[in-house]
């Protein structure tokens, strides 16, 4: 069987898009008719080249589409249904996992960076492997994946929409519900209002903040960020935001800062900007070796940090409460959606998220 993806070879280079060869399906894997993918910062990353890929890679993580064959032990999911594929595997059985935090798995690690679980490949062309990144790789007309990474998508909600959920949304709303459980009538400051960040907005709101300061370069995004519930908004281009920050609470600081960016300086900012018994939760991913320094004596008078990669969530739990936030209105995602292209866009498409002004664009991939 033979399908269709886009594939990055070297950083900054168009995506080719071609023809591959499905492998064997392993006994857990699940084969995907993908139908839409979301582009994500964490794609853009890949496309520049920041971090040590394996290539050629079949870019995209946010995928969703229709089962058509699954593997000989495979429960739970089957051809036919229409699913959402997360970013993160589940063995299910692992003390992470038992406790409620299948993004750390200890069996099916979050960031296989194309290699399968098994040590082995889905795609080929002409002999050459081709991976897929995190294990996904649904910037494609298919994808093969875990079956823990298959969660179901109710009937009544689109899979344009459901694609979004395979990581920008519980990543954002999970680091304000899972992570930091921001505590009612509180005072939260959100770097970065992007796909991620305003599903912390959204998180928090959710969650009860009296007090949502969103930050962010981009006048058109702030405006966003209000939408989605922020109750003020700091334009990083025309104030100091830690500043603006500490006026406001009367020299306080907030009590939890959001990083949703990745660089040093706004991880300092997120720091700088909690007061004594405050939280910065850190959702940005940096390049490996990003500079942070501060001082161990804020931390001795109660100001604490953390790390939320993909919001602590788990699929198989936090995915059927997101769908359900979302069809009783209580969550915004189709607001997300700046753009639909084709796969045939996919370039033009990254290098339009590179420019800030895109939140989401959905890829349109096939019918559902």
């Amino acid at each position: 069987m033979r399908t269709r993806a886009a594939v990055y070879r070297e950083p900054n280079a168009p995506l080719d898009i071609v023809e591959l060869d499905i492998c064997d399906l392993a006994p857990q894997d699940v084969l995907v008719r993908i139908t839409h993918s979301g582009i994500c910062h964490s794609d853009l990353h890949v496309y520049h080249g920041n971090r040590d890929w394996e290539t050629p890679m079949i870019l995209g993580h946010e995928g969703a589409g229709v089962v058509e064959h699954v593997g000989e032990g495979v429960t739970g999911v089957k051809p036919g249904d229409r699913v959402v594929l997360s970013l993160v595997a589940s063995c299910g059985r692992c003390r992470s996992c038992a406790a409620g935090f299948a993004n750390r798995c200890q069996v099916l690690p979050a960031f296989p960076i194309g290699t399968y679980y098994d040590g082995g490949h889905r795609f080929e062309r002409n002999g050459e492997v081709h991976h897929s990144f995190c294990t996904v790789g649904s910037f494609a007309e298919h994808a093969v994946v875990h079956f823990s990474k298959a969660v179901a998508v109710p009937d009544d909600v689109g899979l344009d929409v459901a694609c979004l959920v395979g990581c920008g949304v519980p990543t954002g709303v999970g680091s304000a519900v899972n992570t930091a459980k921001v505590r009612r009538g509180s005072t939260c400051v959100v770097y970065g209002c992007g796909g991620v960040g305003l599903n912390v907005i959204q998180g928090c709101r959710l969650m009860g903040a009296a007090e949502i300061v969103a930050v962010d370069l981009l006048a058109d995004k702030l405006a966003l960020a209000e939408r989605f519930g922020a109750t003020h908004t700091l334009n990083a281009a025309n104030d100091d935001p830690v500043a603006a920050v500490m006026e406001m609470t009367g020299g306080r600081g907030a009590d939890y800062a959001f990083e949703v960016i990745g660089t040093g300086a706004t991880y300092m900012n997120a720091w700088n900007s909690i007061g004594m018994g405050g939280l910065a939760v850190m959702v940005g991913g940096p390049p490996p070796g990003t500079p942070f320094h501060i001082d161990a004596n804020e931390i001795y008078f109660g100001k604490a940090l953390t790390g939320s990669m993909y919001g602590n969530s788990s699929p198989a739990r936090d995915f059927p409460w997101i769908f359900d936030l979302y069809r009783s209105g209580e969550l915004l995602l189709d607001e997300l959606i700046t753009q639909h292209r084709s796969l045939e866009d996919v370039t033009a498409a990254l290098d339009e998220l590179d420019t800030g002004g895109v939140v989401r664009t959905v890829l349109d991939i096939g019918e559902e």
